[in-house]
């Protein structure tokens, strides 16, 4: 990759990280669930992201954005594991539309998970049943991604303390970084078996 591409490609992940975080600022500070919600927190980051993503040749990239988007989006602010109930928000009832809301939201993770690790190995002929670290690693930052489900007391008191910004918040963008940190990670393990591959060729 050239230096151009990796500025561009850094670029484009910026501009796509800022929109979200101005989504994710704009639904707290309006806290409606309306059609207004769904189109400029949902829709719109949606669009871009897949929009400006789609220009660059590294659809890793890409996937990387649509797999770690629905955890973004899936509670405090935006709540659209509760989309079905809108305008009323509530963690536990009604119970069955945001369970099943909630298999949805994981199941595009997981998918999009697969395809961005599946992308970055891309030519490098190695199955990813036989890369346990790039699939530990994936797996950790689903766990970060969703870290606000672990039974753990100290991060369900923080998720109970959602009406509070201020101790909900740094909870929130530290596990979604961590998610990104080791999505990253899982990604370059990923490109390395391709380099081995040219590596051990050339040898």
């Amino acid at each position: 990759m050239t230096r151009r591409a990796a500025l561009y490609d850094l670029l484009a992940v910026l501009a796509v990280s800022l929109v979200m975080v101005a989504c994710v600022i704009y639904a707290e500070e309006r806290y409606l669930y309306d059609v207004r919600t769904l189109l400029l927190c949902i829709v719109a980051p949606l669009v871009f992201g897949v929009a400006v993503l789609s220009l660059r040749r590294d659809r890793t990239l890409l996937f990387g954005f649509l797999a770690l988007f629905w955890a973004v989006i899936d509670d405090r602010p935006i709540f659209f594991d509760s989309i079905l109930t809108w305008p009323e928000v509530t963690r536990f009832h009604p119970f069955l539309p945001r369970l099943f809301m909630n298999i949805v939201i994981h199941a595009l993770t997981i998918i999009f998970l697969y395809l961005t690790i599946r992308e970055a190995m891309k030519g490098s002929g190695v199955r990813l049943s036989r890369a346990p670290r790039v699939i530990i690693l994936a797996s950790v930052a689903f766990v970060f991604a969703y870290a606000q489900n672990i039974p753990l007391a100290v991060i369900q008191d923080a998720v109970q303390a959602g009406s509070n910004p201020a101790s909900w918040f740094p909870f929130d963008v530290v596990a979604k970084l961590g998610a990104v940190s080791f999505l990253c990670l899982a990604v370059w393990q990923a490109k390395r078996l391709k380099a081995d591959k040219r590596t051990n060729i050339a040898t």
